[in-house]
């Protein structure tokens, strides 16, 4: 199950994985090209997004059907290579519960308070987690010039 960039018929597909996990059905706020899929055959299995913020990026709605679990990894390394190609410096997540697979990534935790005004701008961050979601950053290796 490789991971690809979503189409518009993979987000109505998505919602359900989405549902499982908590979480709030993707946004029209985000491009196709920032929100990647695994899929099963023909079901999505597994999400993730990108909100890109200067050169930093917000993770969003990581989420992988239960009987899918190892999926969660490629779409993260997808993800960080979406990340790479738009050259962005810094990545974050806020999560209530997968610290433990960011970190084991390479995310470190932070304090919300460290956190750049481009991502503490964003409504997902205002709005949609609670205030005890942890909050970690990876940082991506900057080009040699």
């Amino acid at each position: 199950m490789n991971p690809r960039r979503a189409t518009a018929e993979d987000l109505n597909r998505a919602t359900s994985v989405l549902d499982a996990a908590g979480l709030p059905p993707l946004g029209s706020d985000l491009p196709l090209a920032n929100i990647l899929v695994a899929l099963d055959e023909s079901a999505v299995v597994g999400v993730i997004a990108l909100e890109v913020r200067g050169l930093a990026g917000l993770v969003r709605s990581a989420a992988v059907a239960p009987n899918h679990q190892g999926v969660g990894l490629s779409l993260l390394q997808s993800l960080l290579a979406r990340a790479h190609e738009l050259s962005l410096r810094e990545l974050y997540v806020l999560t209530e519960d997968a610290e433990g697979f960011f970190a084991e990534a390479g995310f470190s935790s932070i304090a919300r308070d460290a956190v750049p005004p481009e991502i503490h701008s964003t409504r997902e961050f205002r709005e949609r987690c609670s205030d005890t979601a942890t909050v970690l950053r990876f940082q991506l290796a900057t080009p040699y010039v």
